[in-house]
């Protein structure tokens, strides 16, 4: 991932079919606010080029104050076209992609905590 965002990602999913694409939910490193969404600003990255580049894709998540921390096995996608992606909080919420990442919108709330998602699809 870009530097100034670090190489700490749990969650990663790759695309079904395409070996060069792939999407990572970055986690804070630090000792301040560790294994939460780095500023406070939830995004997934996206590469298309097998790392050499990436876009944040952040449309309809938290502009601010989204201090999520998302386990590694609750970030899964789906095999459709295009691809679905979905992940959960441990502050219990759900969080989906219908457009491979390009927007996101919350599906759930209020859960307990989200230690894992799965698509059976």
């Amino acid at each position: 991932m870009p530097k100034k965002i670090g190489d700490i990602g749990f969650g990663v999913v790759l695309h079904p079919r395409d070996i060069d694409t792939c999407w990572v939910l970055p986690m804070d490193g630090t000792q301040v606010w560790p294994r939460t969404s780095p500023g406070g600003k939830p995004a997934v990255y996206k590469t298309t080029t097998a790392g050499k580049k990436w876009t944040r894709q952040d449309k309809g998540l938290p502009a601010g104050q989204g201090w999520f921390t998302v386990y590694r096995q609750a970030f899964t996608g789906d095999a459709g076209k295009p691809v679905g992606l979905y992940y959960g909080t441990t502050g219990g919420e759900v969080w989906a992609s219908r457009d491979e990442g390009e927007s996101w919108k919350q599906i759930a709330s209020h859960l307990p905590r989200v230690h894992a998602v799965e698509c059976t699809e």
